[in-house]
């Protein structure tokens, strides 16, 4: 009895210190109630209370003196930096180096990890097959059903919920989220180039499906990031576009260093698709995988009344049956097939090894302001972690038994939740909540100094002379202490080998980036052009169509000559998706669907196709351009050409030159994009008239003719909707117009002499 007065009047003491301060906040001078330095600084509440960064009244940034913050604040602020230019990479094309670095450092960090606790992971599959992996993955989609079938259990039985504490807390999390929201499928947005080997076009093109449908396969209202900046406009957010410079200012308080990361990630691994295809494969495997944390955002955001509709949408989508997580492992047993029977066994298993890879990165990052559910580590699921967190866990488990309703009066909060919700008995027995509740209040200054038990205001409290004396026994106190004390020391983490990438993939560094990269064969090139075609002044100058003749002259085409421009056209418009924000517009989605129709995908639905698509490409139904300038060469008498370089040399110099600069142009999609779009037009055109060509004149078989004219109408049918905006503005018509005319020079290139 007496030890539960002893409590009683210290939680009463400590409620009095709290109110104390609250009044004297509200009577500081200029100071609001967020910025109370007795309020611990929450992840929940935006503004000056964030731990990471802070602004002043004048805007300016307040940088954390923590040395551990200071690290995550500087990390922060180079990603933020980079998530930029890489929305922008065409006018900052020096940083692909640092990119290749980076890639490289995250893959071999989370490799060196891995292979720590490979029974926990990929790695448990040493040898590829199939069935193999099919089996681990279902395992990993049994496990979380299973855990949220417990979690749904203890809701059921009185349990908090275990994401959100309140509502306001709830779009904190969505808002710091966004930046990784807005790249969603940009882990994909460099697949199925035209320079890719058209060997792996099949491959390529099935993973670029699921970007497609990341995309809303062209549908503006089912465009994931479309639905998600809805979302933001709901709960007020105020962001701005995701590849505008404004985005990474400090004032929208987008302080989740974890969320850049991943962001940052998600836009690198695709980047160099040509060199890293299989970790990219990898990666979406695993990143289309049930995450734990999605299920349980849903039901706490719907209880908050609060749209849940975007973390809906991907639990749907992303099914192990017909939808993404299907498509992925299936792209991945098809490229694994596709090297065995091409290149033999050995080099299949390091193409799996290379998958593998790019599976546990996506496995390693924390894609959400909370920590992952859905991590496996034996270190993550292994609490307490130390004999000294279990001693403090169990002292705040029996001080929570007995003193719990007493604070419910509290508004204190200590990180993520109030001291209430953390010390409610039943939710305190899941360990999951322990290590939170560790995590947060490890984190809540002034009451815990990390490293310094001593300036830490919870122990001064709890000593002699303090508000809650007597609350902890002195053995108890002395564990706070030690407890405290031990967050400061130097952590003890793996070092990861710069090279356990290049060793686990059995790569070599130097034999990766070329030295003078062809843009027929690389990507991505920003390096000059070794010759510039006659047509490339007319981008500096005012060009009228009125002026040209822009009729074309099918018979009169040097098929040979025409080759390399009817390969290099498909990459007119192929750098819009690799920001996929890019995409989220009615222009953006206009174009999405011409790509798609070029690349031989079917005619968009009500619905998605899913596995449908992937069975359309298996029968060989997927039929693109480039499948059709294949069909081209061999009707035309010529060998196939294995790759781009090789359709190109068909050419002569003139033609050659011409789609060199057709691709220099392609990427740089910001410059010249309503060049771009009158450039796709002129080659639309160029695909009507040799559809509509027959008899002894025709270019193509009667079936792929027919082919050619249901693309070509899609493609007028999305480039009609863009050339309706562009016309709008004069400098737009313009730069159209030039588009127009600089192509149908260019086929002039072409005609027979």
């Amino acid at each position: 009895m007496f030890t539960l007065h002893t409590i009683l009047a210290g939680a009463i003491l400590f409620l009095a210190v709290v109110v104390y301060h609250k009044i004297f906040a509200h009577l500081a001078k200029r100071r609001s109630r967020k910025k109370d330095i007795e309020i611990p600084p929450s992840p929940k509440i935006s503004g000056s209370s964030d731990a990471k960064s802070r602004l002043t009244d004048s805007g300016s940034v307040i940088t954390p003196q923590n040395g551990e913050d200071e690290a995550t604040h500087k990390e922060m602020q180079a990603y933020k930096k980079l998530y930029h230019q890489l929305h922008n990479l065409e006018t900052h094309p020096d940083i692909l180096p640092e990119c290749r670095e980076i890639l490289h450092s995250l893959l071999s960090s989370t490799i060196t990890d891995a292979l720590e606790r490979p029974d926990d992971t990929i790695l448990s599959i040493q040898t590829f097959g199939p069935d193999r992996l099919k089996d681990f993955l279902k395992a990993k989609d049994d496990d979380v059903q299973t855990r949220y079938e417990e979690y749904v259990a203890r809701r059921k039985a009185g349990g908090p919920r275990e994401m959100f504490g309140d509502k306001s807390e709830a779009k904190w999390w969505l808002k710091q989220a966004a930046p990784v929201k807005y790249v969603d499928g940009a882990w994909l947005g460099h697949i199925n180039k035209t320079s890719t080997p058209f060997k792996l076009r099949k491959i390529t093109k099935n993973a670029w499906q699921v970007m497609s449908e990341e995309l809303g396969d062209g549908d503006l209202a089912k465009n994931h990031v479309h639905v998600y900046r809805e979302l933001m406009d709901e709960i007020d957010a105020k962001l701005p576009a995701a590849d505008s410079e404004d985005f990474i200012h400090p004032r929208h308080e987008l302080n989740e260093a974890r969320c850049w990361r991943a962001a940052i990630a998600q836009l690198l691994i695709s980047l160099f698709a040509h060199e890293f295809l299989p970790e990219a494969l990898g990666f979406n495997m695993a990143y289309e995988s049930l995450p734990l944390h999605l299920l349980k955002t849903i039901k706490e955001l719907r209880e908050l009344r609060l749209n849940a509709y975007y973390f809906e949408l991907h639990i749907c989508i992303d099914n192990a049956d017909t939808g993404h997580a299907a498509m992925a492992m299936e792209t991945v047993v098809s490229y694994i097939d596709m090297i065995e029977r091409t290149e033999g066994a050995e080099a299949a298993e390091v193409a799996w090894s290379r998958v593998q890879a790019g599976y546990i990165l996506a496995e390693g990052l924390h894609t959400t302001p909370e920590t992952l559910l859905k991590d496996k580590s034996k270190d993550a699921q292994r609490f307490p972690r130390s004999e000294m967190e279990t001693a403090l866990i169990g002292i705040f488990a029996a001080k929570s038994a007995v003193a719990h309703k007493i604070h419910c009066n509290s508004c204190l909060k200590i990180g993520r939740r109030s001291l209430v919700d953390w010390l409610e008995p039943t939710a305190f027995a899941d360990p999951d909540w322990q290590r939170n509740f560790l995590h947060d209040l490890g984190n809540c200054k002034p009451w815990v100094v990390k490293g310094s038990s001593e300036k830490s205001k919870l122990v001064r409290e709890l000593s002699w002379e303090g508000r809650m004396f007597g609350s902890f026994t002195q053995g108890e106190v002395e564990i706070v202490k030690a407890w405290i004390d031990e967050l400061g020391a130097p952590r003890q983490t793996t070092v990861p080998d710069s090279q356990a990438y290049f060793e686990f993939a059995k790569r070599s560094p130097t034999a990766m980036e070329p030295e003078y990269p062809n843009i027929l064969e690389h990507y991505p090139v920003f390096s000059p052009l070794r010759s510039v075609p006659e047509t490339a002044h007319l981008l500096h100058e005012n060009v009228s169509i009125e002026h040209f003749e822009l009729l074309i002259e099918v018979t009169s085409l040097n098929l040979r000559n025409l080759f390399p421009l009817w390969f290099a056209s498909t990459a007119l418009l192929e750098s819009l998706p690799s920001a996929p924000v890019r995409a989220a517009s009615t222009f953006g989605s206009a174009l999405i669907r011409v790509l798609r129709a070029q690349t031989g995908f079917d005619a968009e639905g009500p619905g998605v196709a899913g596995m449908e698509e992937i069975r359309r490409t298996e029968s060989g139904d997927a039929i693109g351009i480039i499948e059709l300038g294949l069909n081209l060469c061999e009707r035309g008498g010529l060998s196939k050409p294995r790759t781009l370089k090789e359709a190109v040399a068909l050419g002569n110099s003139d033609s050659d030159a011409l789609a060199e600069w057709i691709l220099w142009l392609g990427m740089r999609w910001l410059t010249y994009q309503d060049v771009l779009v009158g450039m796709s037009w002129a080659f639309m055109e160029l695909h009507e008239a040799i559809a509509e060509l027959g008899g002894e004149n025709a270019l193509l078989e009667e079936d792929d003719r027919n082919i050619l004219k249901r693309i070509a109408q899609r493609e007028r049918n999305g480039l009609a909707i863009c050339r309706q905006e562009i016309e709008r503005d004069a400098n737009r018509r313009q730069e159209f117009e030039k588009g127009l005319v600089i192509a149908h020079k260019g086929l002039r290139l072409v005609y027979y002499t």
